[in-house]
């Protein structure tokens, strides 16, 4: 199994971007990249990516009908048995 998990590192403490659980004994590889994250310049980014998106669904025409399929996301457990 492979699990790819990304975070950044704060006071000598691995930060994962998401919770996550890995079974006890598991083998773990950390890549650390090259590169300091910018915190606030990628709050920005997100924040206007959603922004982006309101606009659009508010400047859309599209007549919604019936209603939406229900998605369903697998546990890290779920991953694991597959």
């Amino acid at each position: 199994m492979l699990l790819a998990v990304q975070g950044y590192f704060e006071a000598g403490r691995f930060i994962t971007d998401a919770p996550i659980q890995i079974p006890e004994g598991r083998k773990t590889i950390i890549t650390v990249l090259d590169e300091k994250i910018d915190t606030e310049k990628e709050k920005e980014q997100y924040i206007a990516y959603w922004n982006n998106i309101i606009e659009d669904i508010k400047n859309s025409d599209e007549l919604l009908e019936g209603e939406p399929d229900r998605m369903r996301f697998k546990t890290p457990e779920g991953i694991q048995t597959l």
